[in-house]
């Protein structure tokens, strides 16, 4: 099977490049597709398509255009809720992955329309890539109001309120929706799809729930321990602001330790799968530790 890193470098390029084609390919406007791909190429880890990607390598199955397409439309879903969530109504920021926000290059009625575009074409080329109507359910259930939606609107009712500050439920219910759902999703989309035996898929989505949770937490340390250089986006700025969080419930040191208790989990969900790839995911949070 395949390791992390030779996944990361075989398909982040043919991920970058399938976006960059498609969009001016199958956007009509140009300006409209321009500043669609200011936000969609500007970077990033590409985590969520290539945790797609890395489930259907670790369940031995080929990847070809229409794989591509599912896990670029992940991108795009994810792209779309950047560019939403930086608006001066959400969370108010200049910068992301490292350049302007969309809204501070363009406007922010370009921005709210080219989130606006990115997201239904998303979903479109999920639904193209899969020809199942399974896949495009799963993937509007965990960005929808009982997904991320719903974690954003709980992270913005939830910011300068203090009856919350110390609710581990309410805190741990909001950071998995907002972040948690769409990565859970992402894994979950490859085992439909690849047609995975059901005791795998319980293995693959128990992985996915424990890295999906540490992801946020991860998100909540670069906060504080990277600068604006390093992360690309403003730091430093959380607790700032007012925002509730697992950091600003439990300081650093024992946020750290909730971090590495969720990956030992990770792992120990995928003991006796070949999924080197999507293990290799876990050492994104090593430079935060």
């Amino acid at each position: 099977m395949t390791t992390f890193k030779e996944l990361q470098a075989k398909y982040t390029p043919l991920i970058n490049d399938f976006l960059e084609k498609q969009l001016y390919g199958e956007t009509n406007d140009q300006k409209i597709a321009e500043i669609m791909a200011y936000s969609v190429m500007a970077g990033g880890k590409r985590l969520r398509p290539l945790l797609f990607l890395a489930t259907l390598d670790s369940l031995g199955r080929e990847i070809g255009e229409s794989e591509l397409r599912i896990a670029c439309g992940i991108e795009l879903i994810h792209t779309y809720s950047l560019i939403h969530d930086d608006l001066p109504a959400m969370d108010n920021d200049d910068y992301r992955r490292g350049r302007l926000t969309s809204h501070k290059k363009w406007g922010e009625a370009e921005a709210i329309l080219a989130g606006d575009a990115l997201l239904p074409l998303g979903i479109k080329w999920i639904a193209q890539g899969s020809r199942s109507y399974e896949l495009a359910e799963i993937i509007t259930e965990a960005v929808g109001p009982n997904g991320m939606v719903g974690g954003q609107y709980l992270d913005i009712d939830s910011t300068n309120n203090a009856a919350v500050a110390n609710d581990a439920e309410f805190i741990n219910r909001m950071e998995w929706l907002k972040t948690g759902c769409l990565i859970l999703a992402s894994v979950e989309m490859a085992t439909v799809y690849g047609q995975a035996p059901s005791g795998v898929k319980e293995k693959y989505l128990a992985f996915a729930k424990h890295f999906g949770r540490a992801y946020q937490i991860y998100d909540d340390l670069v906060d504080v321990v990277e600068s604006q250089e390093e992360a690309g986006k403003a730091t430093h700025k959380d607790q700032e602001v007012g925002k509730n969080n697992t950091l600003t419930m439990l300081g650093v040191d024992e946020t750290r330790n909730d971090l590495r208790h969720l990956i030992k989990q990770a792992q120990g969900d995928l003991t006796g799968e070949s999924a080197e790839a999507l293990l290799g995911f876990l050492d994104l949070y090593q430079k935060v530790l």
